[in-house]
């Protein structure tokens, strides 16, 4: 009763026992099973009670105890009947699964879904099997690799609900289901036309084998290894699918008992724990904001300020987007329209709401139009002039505005020296794409009040943002810490590294893009930009290889511009990096150090670099808690989450450690890499960031 949401715990265990005692002593004509509070029906398992567990053995007899209870909840002899609203994940829907029928309501806010690998685990309350047994393996295998949710339409085409009703008329709707059920004899359930038609295809000679091993290939192309709960949950269907229930279930919970011990687990749960940490502390901050009035203004309708417009508009929001003229504001309306769209195909959207979301963003080139806007992201170009004139501009004409600017390197202070009201002054630092990247940074500068912090805040969670919140410094803290991590690569490629060598030892130590395939996305035009920003505020701590210079002197910006590292496209065009662009070499004036750098060092170097100037920025003030540093990485830019986040694996090398290779590093290479003096003072001290240890 005191938790906002419902969740499998012991307690509830507990009662579900005591409940179905009852049922079997006094059989009703059926059941509905449906949640007393008003947003969510199971979200899934109390974390922390698996966090807390630590005997495999005891995890095994735990799981075979909830497997004999959920047994005895099906044999009971009348029809049982799911009523969703909101939220059943995990053991929610594993909950759900043991009914005859399910009902879900049609609400945004319903989603169904096995979210367990996310955390390092599998299902471990039958979902393995009885989801594919009751939609198809296909399907199932759909949901149980990759733990995305469904809503409640798509769950009706795939066969896992058997009705999709208004919210208005759930209790009506489940108990129309239990006495359609209870005058029906027992038969064979229907799966839905996806599921049936890509069973039949699962089950031709060889396709069994086909079906696997795709899944097994996706799996390995996207996880590289790193997470093994994927792996073991396609095993356990796998298996469990040729042999009866009881036999499945007892492969599951061998399965998960494994799993949620490993390293991988732990890791994977400490970050459900920090973020849900970032997002409380972020909800209590934001209650101090105001209420904006009107509509909000985005400066800039570039890829960056068009994004942030769409996603405003896709949360309710009106929003003014304003550019130079209206061939740059009719760019970022097609980037809306190209997203609600791509939405569209998907299913994810419909035409009317589609629209609807469409026409709540106005574009124009005049500023006068953002009269009445309580609040102004500003997204226009990196150059600190340039960002003075637009909040000069937003002050004539929306003197009572925050104003929030999405730079990436420039100190938030500077930008608000000149303005009239700098305590109405904030930054708002995005990533990139916005509709895609999760994370907010929010910047506050000497002079920012509370109320204009809080309001940024609440605003970044109404866009559905985990913020975090820094003080203000050139680069912040993401900018600042991502630039040695890519200037370290820039570094050993002119050492004589091949880029393939550099990016794929980053990528397989975990990062989803290594470091210069970044740099083409990021743009290197920008990335130079960047870099001088810092040079002028910082110095040359870092030292400039010459390779951004040789390859903007060559024409080459990145993606954007068809020519980088990589080549995109057929033919050079815009897309995916394909290969390595081998006359990058003779740009660059390469020649191949004598002897190939080891994998293991490239991706040190690189991750130890970042490692080191997070500690300066916690030197500096800039950030403080080591769980803001480890969402803010994770969630910004891609750190590996197997890892638990930078700090993390900072405690687990140990600080010690951690400083003797940054020294010998630095001895060998150049004093960048000499360690902080914050890592010499832990390593003396013997203390770790995580005050859990790691």
């Amino acid at each position: 009763p005191a938790k906002r949401v419902n969740t499998i715990s012991a307690r509830l265990t507990e009662w579900f026992e005591a409940e179905i005692a009852a049922l079997e002593a006094d059989p009703p004509e059926g059941l509905v099973l449906v949640s007393g509070k008003p947003d969510g029906f199971v979200a899934g398992a109390d974390v922390a009670e698996l966090a807390a567990l630590s005997d495999t053995a005891a995890v095994a007899a735990l799981l075979r105890r909830g497997h004999a209870l959920a047994e005895r909840f099906v044999a009971l002899p009348f029809p049982k009947v799911a009523a969703i609203h909101g939220a059943a994940l995990g053991g929610g829907l594993e909950l759900a699964l043991l009914c005859d029928r399910l009902v879900a309501t049609d609400h945004r806010r319903t989603r169904l879904g096995l979210p367990e690998v996310q955390l390092g685990l599998i299902p471990g309350w039958g979902g393995t099997q009885r989801l594919p047994r009751r939609i198809g393996v296909v399907p199932a295998l759909d949901l149980i690799l990759t733990g995305r949710p469904v809503d409640a339409r798509k769950a009706r085409r795939i066969g896992l609900v058997d009705e999709v009703c208004p919210p208005e008329v759930l209790g009506t709707a489940a108990r129309r289901q239990v006495a359609d059920a209870a005058s029906r004899r027992p038969e064979r359930r229907r799966q839905g036309l996806g599921g049936r038609a890509m069973e039949v295809a699962a089950r031709l000679p060889g396709a069994s084998r086909l079906v696997y091993g795709q899944a097994r290939d996706r799996v390995l192309a996207e996880t590289r290894g790193h997470y093994p709960a994927p792996l073991a949950a396609l095993d356990v269907v796998r298996e469990g699918m040729r042999l009866p229930l009881p036999r499945a279930l007892d492969l599951e919970a061998t399965a998960f008992s494994e799993l949620v011990l490993s390293p991988v687990a732990k890791n994977l749960m400490a970050i459900f724990f920090m973020k849900g940490a970032v997002e409380a502390r972020a909800a209590a901050l934001a209650r101090g904001g105001r209420e904006i009035a009107g509509p909000i203004g985005v400066l800039g309708a570039g890829f960056m300020g068009a994004g942030v417009a769409q996603v405003l508009a896709a949360r309710g929001r009106q929003v003014v987007m304003v550019d130079r003229d209206l061939s740059a504001v009719g760019r970022g309306l097609a980037f809306a329209a190209g997203r609600v769209a791509e939405r569209r195909r998907r299913r994810r959207l419909s035409e009317a709401e589609g629209k609807a979301e469409l026409a709540r963003i106005h574009g124009t080139a005049g500023y006068a139009d953002l009269r009445g806007a309580g609040f102004v992201v500003e997204a226009v170009y990196e150059e600190l002039g340039v960002k003075r004139q637009a909040l000069a501009q937003v002050e004539a004409v929306a003197p009572g505005a925050i104003f929030a600017s999405n730079t990436s390197t420039l100190p938030i202070a500077e930008i608000a020296a000149d303005a009239a009201r700098p305590q109405s002054v904030v930054g708002m630092h995005f990533f990139s794409p916005v509709h895609k990247m999760p994370l907010v940074e929010v910047i506050r500068h000497p002079g920012s009040s509370p109320e204009a912090v809080a309001t940024a805040v609440a605003l970044g969670r109404e866009m559905g943002k985990t913020v975090i919140v820094v003080d203000d410094g050139p680069g912040f803290f993401t900018s600042r810490v991502l630039g040695p991590f890519l200037n370290e690569a820039a570094w050993m490629l002119a050492e004589g590294a091949r880029i393939d060598e550099i990016d794929g030892a980053v990528e397989r130590w975990g990062f989803p893009v290594g470091p210069l395939k970044l740099l083409d996305e990021v743009g290197l035009d920008v990335a130079q930009h960047a870099g001088r920003e810092m040079l002028a505020r910082q110095g040359d701590r870092h030292g400039r290889p010459e390779v951004f210079a040789r390859m903007l002197d060559d024409g080459r910006t990145g993606r954007k511009g068809g020519r980088g590292f990589y080549l995109y496209g057929a033919r050079g065009g815009r897309g995916k990096a394909k290969r390595v662009d081998e006359s990058v070499y003779p740009v660059l004036g390469w020649r191949p150090a004598p002897a190939p750098l080891p994998e293991a060092e490239i991706a040190e170097r690189c991750w130890l670099q970042m490692l080191n100037e997070t500690a300066r920025t916690i030197e500096d003030g800039v950030i403080s808690d080591p769980v803001d540093v480890d969402v803010g990485v994770i969630f910004g830019f891609g750190f590996p989450a197997f890892r638990g986040g930078l700090l993390r694996e900072a405690d687990r090398l140990g600080p010690a450690a951690v400083v003797e290779r940054l020294d010998a590093y630095a001895d060998r290479y150049g004093e960048r890499l000499r360690p902080a003096r914050l890592l010499r003072e832990m390593a003396e001290r013997g203390e770790r960031f995580h005050r859990d240890g790691g």
